[in-house]
């Protein structure tokens, strides 16, 4: 059976290149995301334990690590996620 479309080698070599170029961006975008996820999960981390840290703190200085804690542990991942998506939303 004869194929039903038949193209020329200059159009297979852009078809490919333009896959290759894909796959590529796909690869990279990947490194990112697991860049941003280990960062994520880092910095939550360091918040737990400086939070833990609070615990055993008095005064100000508990208040302060608490605070701290929260910040690091949630509201900087979070942020994190946010810019790498907004960086990266042309690629949905």
């Amino acid at each position: 059976m004869p194929p039903l479309l038949v193209l020329g080698p200059a159009r297979c070599d852009k078809e490919l290149a333009h896959a290759r170029a894909a796959e590529a961006m796909e690869r990279t975008w990947a490194r990112a995301w697991h860049a941003v996820f280990a960062q994520c999960i880092g910095l939550a981390l360091l918040g737990y334990v400086v939070y833990g840290i609070s615990w055993g703190s008095s005064g100000d200085r508990a208040t302060l690590l608490a605070t701290g804690g929260f910040l690091v542990g949630y509201v900087v991942p979070l942020l994190r996620l946010l810019v790498f998506f907004l960086r990266h939303a042309d690629q949905f």
